[in-house]
């Protein structure tokens, strides 16, 4: 059965967005936990997740979202899922892992764009989070 895309689900991500831009991660927290089945944009839904966890303070319960982005995101947003990733891990005192991921992550000065159905997003390392335009 395929998962459609309804405006709730698109809302949901715009919002927790926005409350990323405002430096509220619970509250994108809170947005992101009511999307069940996000179908085609689980990818992006995991690393929005992930991100806000991590700004929350709590890397233990972001590090399975951003490994499930990092396994379903294409190629440039896989390496920002990684360099997020990095941190995570030697947060929880895994250099090993966090050495791979950071290798893994490559260059950390990414700008990049994951398209919405009715907005676009931008994610870049070297802002709060993301930006919509």
């Amino acid at each position: 059965m395929r998962t459609q895309i309804t405006p709730k689900i698109i809302r949901r991500l715009v919002a927790a967005d926005g409350y990323m831009e405002l430096n509220m991660p619970g509250r994108a927290i809170a947005e992101l936990e009511k999307v069940e089945n996000a179908g085609p944009l689980e990818g992006p839904r995991r690393l929005l997740m992930g991100i806000a966890l991590k700004r929350f303070g709590d890397e233990q319960r972001a590090i399975p979202h951003l490994e499930t982005a990092a396994r379903m995101m294409p190629s440039p947003v896989r390496r920002f899922a990684w360099s997020e990733l990095s941190s995570c891990y030697r947060s929880m005192g895994n250099e090993e892992l966090a050495d791979f991921a950071e290798r893994l992550g490559g260059e950390s000065d990414y700008e990049l764009r994951i398209a919405l159905p009715s907005a676009e997003l931008t994610i870049s390392s070297t802002e709060s989070f993301s930006e919509l335009i």
